[in-house]
């Protein structure tokens, strides 16, 4: 990936393989008249001509015309257009097209080297695999199964072994850094490729890698499938016809086909819920298992083994920029995953489409950054924003699902809870109209069951965990599962109306429960959405219409109940979404008491001493330690950590930032506090009685233990720095407080905040605003709610220190904050503190 700078003569960008100070951090996507229209500024003074070229640039939302900031969009969401801000003489702008031809010219170099490294990669991974079945079939040696040796090896050794090729055409394996070191070939499968594909998206990425892909291998050899999920964008259904007919022409021999899941989408969600932040269930059952499982071996049920050419990019989340450039099982088992342009920067991407005359998505000509689905929980209310306005009746039946959904809840303030994205965040397993239950009792050797409105009889899974027999007498079923050399006796009583109990005996393995357990809960939760199906090596299981497990096909590897928590996608969504929202956790060890500041000079002076002493009554000791654990000072053992030895050093010499990071570490740690910081903003009146109501408002259960633990936090705001001298708590009058802002900051604890932000977000780059957004849940606003004067005062004077540990870009419009992604927050802040 090349840095890019903004090129004045052009209106474009350059490419160039160094640093400098005009390097931008942020790769700028293409503005197009579209989107200005779509934000109004046609109506704000400004004109443009209605061109195919873009018109200027865009860095998350803030917008740059020949490297100059002109305006930011802000608070734009489902229901609301954003808000442009202006900057000073950018009002009534002549807008004049980049010139297109200079800057792709000026590039033109920088993007060949990229394009020719991507196809030789595309071409070495081809043959690398292709030639597996080859190798294998040149000596006995190599029908081993070296993929299963690799993983007893890691275990047994503790490290990560790698498959590699040797010179004589045989397999071998070694450890990773070793095989690394020694340059050698190094093999995610050595079992033959089935089908060698071009996963199609109708995004940006994956146009380029299709167009690679056909100038690299012969079409003959690999096929191109588009997953219609049906959440598709129009413009991408289509842009999806037009590039099937191009590449026909082209290449009549290239197979294009389309996978889809039996059901419609909004079905799903009626039977699981919606998607969400923590059960994003749409994407396995919507996307990758009706793809795999119509790449099944012809004439067989056998999953096929895949070597998938995906657009992932490294530079797309925190959470790719960790994957490997070919990685294995990332979402199935038998898939491979080669990335080609996982290197490039958005801006490379989209330069790559202009040289090669490649249509664009018209969703990016609207300002959708990356085009996905018509709804998400991981999308941002600026797509929400943008969807809304381009495409209202394709995503009005989500929105009216939710609506529905968040009406069954009570949820107050309907328009916040849709356009404020909280339905991302919801527990609402037991509104669904099927609820299945399932309950677990555990004495000794022996589990029972009990299970309701059951899906399926809770015999229909066993048979994967070994070899089962059954037989019926009295109305009772009475079975043995072999597993080994175990026997394990079972009873199934039906009960009617889809009840039953069911006992296990015998149990002495704990893992081998786990998994009884989870073939349970997929007989009582199944919904035939054929996840699990594409984990069958061996084509043993079949879910839609029914599920069939073909016995004498089934090798017990359990594949298909260890691919997810529960081992069903249902399960894990609506069994958890039962249980939240009952009580807030983790909070009754506070009692009543504080942290109060005595206790932890005392405690920093005596160390064990004083926690194993008289000094403190019964009910106090647990409290301080509940405080002192929440605070990283002690763990859950009560012995003192490294961040508490090292808290004691400097207490002497920084009493406050010892308090500081207590905070700190409290609002990310404690979930009272959590709690406290997320209801009450900053500026915020709040008593004791408003706490409470917010709580009923929340939970079902658990108040007394709340209100104790409240007293606990009031006491800590009334017994340390913390209340009075961080704002936390003044007084306005004997039952009403403020939260106020404190910001006399150290530019220690903001270091140490910054990274624990990233730490916990993974992001690593962000912007002042983003800190101030208020749905983020953390970060130092959050925690102390300090102005924004303060705060851009406090990343200048880290900016310019010698001991840079962050980069803070705030000229020329520019607000961005990047951090160091190999240190951790605790050794930032001690090489601050010690520097």
């Amino acid at each position: 990936m090349y840095k890019t700078i903004w090129d004045p003569e052009t209106g474009g960008v350059r490419l160039q393989d160094y640093k400098t100070e005009n390097t931008l951090n942020i790769s700028p996507r293409p503005v197009f008249f579209e989107e200005l229209d779509l934000l109004g500024l046609d109506k704000l003074g400004w004109s443009y001509p209605k061109c195919e070229e873009p018109l200027l640039w865009a860095c998350n939302k803030q917008y740059f015309y020949r490297g100059k900031l002109v305006f930011e969009a802000k608070g734009a969401n489902l229901y609301d257009k954003a808000r442009i801000e202006l900057q000073e003489g950018s009002e009534n702008l002549t807008l004049v097209p980049i010139n297109m031809e200079l800057m792709l010219e000026k590039c033109s170099d920088e993007m060949r080297r990229l394009e020719s490294e991507a196809i030789e990669f595309i071409q070495d991974t081809y043959q690398m695999y292709s030639s597996t079945k080859r190798i294998r079939d040149v000596s006995d040696s190599n029908k081993m199964d070296f993929e299963i040796m690799a993983e007893r090896l890691e275990k047994q050794q503790k490290r990560k072994m790698a498959i590699v090729k040797e010179d004589c055409d045989s397999f071998d394996i070694m450890p990773l850094k070793v095989a690394e070191e020694a340059g050698k070939r190094i093999f995610k499968t050595t079992s033959k490729i089935d089908v060698f594909l071009a996963s199609f998206s109708g995004g940006k990425d994956s146009q380029v890698i299709l167009d690679l892909c056909t100038r690299a291998l012969l079409p003959s050899t690999f096929q191109v499938v588009y997953s219609d999920t049906g959440y598709e964008l129009p413009h991408s259904l289509k842009l999806y016809e037009e590039v099937k007919e191009y590449y026909n022409e082209k290449y009549p021999e290239l197979l294009f086909r389309t996978a889809r899941n039996h059901e419609k989408v909004l079905n799903y969600w009626d039977k699981i819920g919606t998607p969400s932040d923590t059960h994003r269930w749409c994407c396995s059952v919507m996307k990758t298992a009706p793809l795999y499982r119509m790449l099944k071996i012809e004439g067989t049920n056998k999953q096929a083994k895949v070597l998938a050419f995906e657009g992932t990019r490294g530079e797309e989340s925190n959470k790719r920029s960790t994957y490997e450039r070919i990685g294995k099982g990332v979402k199935h088992n038998g898939v491979i995953n080669a990335r080609p342009i996982y290197f490039w920067s958005s801006t490379e991407v989209y330069l790559y489409l202009f040289l090669n005359k490649l249509p664009i998505n018209p969703a990016y000509r609207f300002g959708k950054p990356r085009v996905g689905c018509l709804i998400c929980p991981f999308s941002s209310e600026w797509d929400d924003m943008i969807v809304n306005k381009c495409y209202p009746n394709e995503v009005a039946p989500f929105v009216e699902r939710i609506v529905s959904y968040a009406k069954a809840r009570n949820i107050p303030n309907m328009d916040e809870y849709v356009k404020g994205h909280k339905w991302k965040l919801r527990a609402s397993g037991k509104f669904m109209d099927v609820n299945p239950s399932i309950t677990f009792e555990q004495k000794k050797t022996d589990l029972k069951v009990k299970i309701e409105r059951s899906a399926l009889r809770p015999e229909t899974w066993i048979p994967v965990l070994g070899k089962c027999t059954l037989s019926e007498r009295n109305h009772i079923l009475y079975g043995e599962l072999r597993n080994k050399t175990d026997v394990y006796p079972f009873e199934i009583k039906t009960l009617g109306n889809d009840k039953y109990e069911v006992d296990f005996h015998n149990l002495k393995d704990v893992v081998y429960t786990s998994h009884i357990k989870k073939a349970l809960y997929k007989s009582t939760y199944c919904i035939n959405c054929e996840v699990c199906e594409v984990e069958c090596p061996t084509g043993a299981l079949s879910v839609y219409p029914k599920v069939k497990i073909e016995t004498s096909k089934c090798i017990h590897c359990l594949k298909c109940l260890t691919f997810h928590n529960k081992g069903c996608i249902v399960a894990d969504s609506l069994d958890m979404a039962q249980k939240e929202n009952l009580k807030l956790t983790g909070i009754s060890g506070y009692g009543t008491f504080g942290l109060r500041e005595e206790w932890l000079e005392s405690y920093m002076i005596e160390k064990e001493e004083f926690l194993s002493g008289s000094t403190l009554g019964t009910k106090q000791k647990p409290s301080l330690k509940s405080w002192l654990k929440d605070s990283e000072i002690i763990d859950k053992a009560g012995k003192e950590t490294e961040m508490g030895n090292y808290l004691s050093q400097i207490k002497d010499d920084m009493p406050t930032l010892v308090w500081e990071i207590i905070w700190i570490n409290l609002c990310n740690i404690s979930p009272l506090v959590k709690w406290f910081i997320t209801n009450v903003d900053s500026g915020s009146i709040y008593s004791k009685a408003i706490l409470k109501t917010k709580y009923e408002d929340q939970y079902q259960e658990g108040l007394t233990t709340f209100s104790y633990s409240l007293d606990a936090l009031f006491n800590t705001f009334t017994s340390s720095p913390i209340g009075g001298e961080f704002n936390q708590k003044s007084d306005i009058s004997k039952t009403e407080f403020i939260r106020g802002n404190y910001n006399d900051l150290s530019e220690y604890a903001l270091i140490y905040s910054l990274y624990r932000y990233a730490e916990i977000t993974g992001q690593y780059t962000f912007r002042v605003s983003d800190l101030y957004d208020n749905t983020i849940q953390n970060g130092i606003v959050k925690e102390f709610g300090i102005d924004r004067q303060s705060l851009v005062k406090l990343l200048r004077t880290l900016n310019s220190s010698s001991n840079r540990l962050l980069v803070a870009e705030l000229n020329m419009g520019l607000e961005h904050i990047t951090l160091k992604e190999d240190i951790t927050a605790f050794e930032a802040l001690k090489m601050t503190v010690n520097y």
